[in-house]
C-alpha cells in the first residue's frame, strides 16, 4: 500500500516493512544531482551515491529518523526500509519521505547543496 507517492520519491507498506524508494533517474533527481557534481567533481549519485550522502545527512541532522533505516540501493534506485513493529513504523516512513522532499526544495545555500560543498570530504561514497 503506499503511504507517500511523488515523482520521484515513494513510501509503500509492504507486508512486515516500511520501504522509501527514490528513483534517481527520475529529472527533478537528475537536476539536483548535476548540481552536486558541479559543486564536487566526479561525483556520483546514483542509489548509492544517495544511499551515503542520506546517512550522513541524516546521522546529523535527524538520527531519529536513521535509527533501524536499513538501506538496500541498487541501480538507479535508492531504497531504504524499517521493519514494521508498530504503526508508528508508518508514520516514521512517512516522515523520512516528506524530510527528503524538504531536502529538494531547499535552496542551495542550506540543506543538501552546502553538505556536498562543505561535509562532501567527510561522506563515506562507498
Amino acid at each position: 500500500m503506499v503511504l507517500l507517492e511523488r515523482d520521484f520519491l515513494t513510501v509503500s507498506d509492504e507486508g512486515d516493512k516500511v520501504w522509501m524508494t527514490l528513483d534517481t533517474s527520475k529529472e527533478a533527481v537528475r537536476e539536483v544531482a548535476a548540481e552536486m557534481a558541479r559543486i564536487r567533481p566526479g561525483l556520483t549519485m546514483d542509489g548509492k551515491g544517495w544511499e551515503a550522502f542520506l546517512s550522513y545527512y541524516l546521522e546529523g541532522n535527524n538520527p531519529a529518523l536513521l535509527k533501524d533505516l536499513v538501506f538496500a540501493s541498487e541501480g538507479d534506485l535508492c531504497r531504504a526500509w524499517y521493519k514494521k513493529i508498530s504503526g508508528f513504523t508508518k508514520v516514521k516512513g512517512v516522515s523520512l519521505g516528506n524530510y527528503i522532499l524538504t531536502l529538494f526544495g531547499e535552496s542551495r545555500e542550506k540543506g543538501l547543496y552546502c553538505v556536498i560543498r562543505d561535509e562532501g570530504d567527510c561522506i563515506d561514497w562507498k
